[in-house]
C-alpha cells in the first residue's frame, strides 16, 4: 500500500511540476493548477494518514490543520531559490544560496509554530514522523523538478 501511495504521489508531483513550469510558457489555467494542487494535497494526506496510522477522529481534526500548515510553509518560501544547478553562475549563486537559507529558516519557524498545534491532535512521535515524511516528500519533489 505504501509503495502504491508513493508512486501515485510522485506521479502527481511530476505532472504538477511540469504544469507549473509550463504555466509560465503556455495557457495552463489557474483552475487546472488548483485542481492538480488539490489532488497532490489529497495524495499527501492519504499517505500521512496511512503512515501515521491516524484514526478517523484524529484525521478529521488533523486535516484542516495540516492544510493550513502547508499554506503557511508555501507563504514563507521564496520561489527565487528555484534555480537549476546548471543555471547557477558566479553572479547569481550567492543570492540563490541566501534565498535558500532564508527559506530553511522561515520553514523551520513555521514547523516550530505548528509543532504545538499538531501536539493537540496527534502524539509527539507521530509529529516527528510527520516532519520526516514532509521533508522526504519535499526532497523528492525537488528531484522531480530538478531544482538541486
Amino acid at each position: 500500500m505504501k509503495k502504491m501511495i508513493y508512486v501515485v504521489l510522485f506521479a502527481l508531483m511530476a505532472i504538477f511540476a511540469q504544469d507549473v513550469n509550463a504555466q509560465s510558457k503556455s495557457e495552463v489555467s489557474k483552475e487546472e493548477a488548483k485542481v492538480k494542487s488539490e489532488a497532490l494535497m489529497n495524495t499527501r494526506l492519504g499517505m500521512i494518514k496511512d503512515e501515521l496510522q491516524l484514526t478517523d477522529a484524529q484525521f478529521a481534526a488533523f486535516e484542516p490543520v495540516y492544510r493550513e500548515y502547508r499554506k503557511a510553509v508555501g507563504r514563507v518560501s521564496d520561489k527565487g531559490a528555484r534555480v537549476k544547478k546548471e543555471d547557477l553562475t558566479d553572479e547569481n549563486v550567492l543570492k540563490v544560496m541566501s534565498i535558500r537559507l532564508s527559506n530553511t529558516i522561515n520553514t523551520a519557524s513555521v514547523k516550530q509554530k505548528y509543532l504545538w498545534i499538531f501536539a493537540e491532535i496527534i502524539e509527539p512521535m507521530q509529529i516527528e514522523k510527520l516532519y520526516r515524511i514532509d521533508d522526504r516528500v519535499a526532497k523528492e519533489a525537488r528531484k522531480i523538478v530538478q531544482y538541486k
